[in-house]
């Protein structure tokens, strides 16, 4: 493929792409801070824990900081020990 084809190609998938965030933008940002939120609250509730299901503060941490929305989500269901 020429570069100037796959010049070409990059152009016209980022002006689709920023378009599409353009339009989509509201949607996005509640989103954005409902997850961002939801990993600072499971953060702050998991380091004072002494006890978590599982045994490894450290594994629910990867948990919350890797697996998006839901990752916090999990911990906050099933690694919490009462």
């Amino acid at each position: 493929m020429p570069w100037g084809h796959f010049s070409l190609l990059m152009q016209r998938e980022g002006y689709i792409l920023e378009e599409f965030l353009v339009q989509y933008w509201p949607l996005l940002i509640p989103i954005v801070v409902i997850e961002l939120g939801l990993k600072i609250f499971a953060l702050l509730d998991l380091l004072p824990r002494e006890q978590v299901t599982g045994g490894k503060k450290w594994v629910w941490a990867i948990v919350i900081l890797a697996v998006n929305l839901l990752g916090s989500i999990i911990y906050l269901v099933f690694g919490r020990k009462e």
